[in-house]
């Protein structure tokens, strides 16, 4: 297929929108954003059927789930080949606001940055979620914007609103497909991080964003809710870090007491025992080194 052909000469930047049983709506919302703001899209679907309200074009549907990861990387290769020189990324409940991406590309077009990425607000409460910065010894630090406009920058960010220069593909290489989901972005962060580019914040530019199906309190902390099988690649991939050159071991240790300690809250706050059942899985596909899709759900 000539990709080319898809590219809007007066847009340069395309957006890799990765959904699995979406909402359409908010698909097509999303769309409709991206579309004012003068960026071209390619929708990747994981779904386990075609969605037939979003096929054109610029859909491809994968056949089933792949996982984020592969479904990123045929998004990469399609906007690689179409030659985007800015690539950016979107899940399938994004919600960004006027003006969104030009905020991102007029900042890394203006200071020569690499990567760009957003601050992120919770759809449903209204606050800032911290972005995350860990140093190569795997020290973290939690940084807020508390409304200043002044970019900063971080070694990782989550995806979703993430742009990226098409050249740090070539120089870094595209997402880990055998994670699956979790830690894909985090494990490719770092990956730049050890290439020494770092992931430039533009608070200017702000996107709403839900992490979790649902949250708990407990004291002062929300604590996410996932899906028993979210958890098992949370816990399964929190031990792969530990084999990444490139990721800090004591990030990874960190990772994985944090993981453990969130499967046993939500074991016996919401009394499933699907939670122990797949934490127990995870730990042993970790240890055992298996990879890709969980064969246990």
């Amino acid at each position: 297929m000539d990709l080319e052909k898809f590219k809007n000469e007066n847009n340069d930047t395309c957006a890799i929108i990765v959904t699995y049983n979406p909402i359409v709506s908010r698909v097509k919302k999303l769309i409709n954003s991206l579309e004012e703001q003068n960026c071209d899209y390619f929708v990747i679907d994981n779904s386990p059927n075609k969605i037939d309200d979003l096929t054109t074009e610029r859909y491809k549907w994968l056949g089933g789930n792949k996982g984020i990861a592969q479904a990123q990387n045929e998004g990469i290769q399609w906007a690689l080949e179409a030659k985007y020189p800015y690539i950016i990324f979107f899940d399938q409940d994004s919600d960004i606001q006027k003006e969104f991406v030009p905020t991102l590309l007029s900042a890394m077009k203006k200071e020569n940055f690499k990567v760009c990425a957003p601050v992120f607000f919770d759809e449903k409460y209204g606050f800032e979620y911290a972005i995350t910065d860990v140093d190569a010894q795997g020290n973290r630090k939690k940084i807020f914007s508390n409304s200043k406009t002044d970019i900063f920058t971080s070694s990782v960010v989550i995806s979703s609103g993430t742009l990226v220069r098409a050249s740090v593909f070539e120089k870094v290489g595209m997402m880990d497909s055998r994670l699956f989901i979790d830690y894909v972005d985090t494990e490719w962060c770092l990956r730049c991080f050890a290439h020494g580019i770092k992931i430039n914040i533009i608070p200017t530019a702000k996107m709403y964003h839900s992490i979790g199906d649902n949250s708990i309190r407990i004291g002062r902390f929300r604590i996410p809710v996932h899906s028993a099988v979210r958890r098992y690649y949370r816990t399964r991939n929190a031990i792969h870090l530990l084999r990444y050159k490139h990721v800090p071991k004591k990030m990874a240790c960190r990772e994985i007491l944090f993981s453990m300690i969130h499967n046993i809250i939500l074991s016996f706050t919401l009394f499933k025992f699907s939670y122990f059942k797949n934490s127990f899985f995870a730990i042993v596909d970790g240890v055992l080194n298996r990879w890709g899709e969980n064969k246990h759900s």
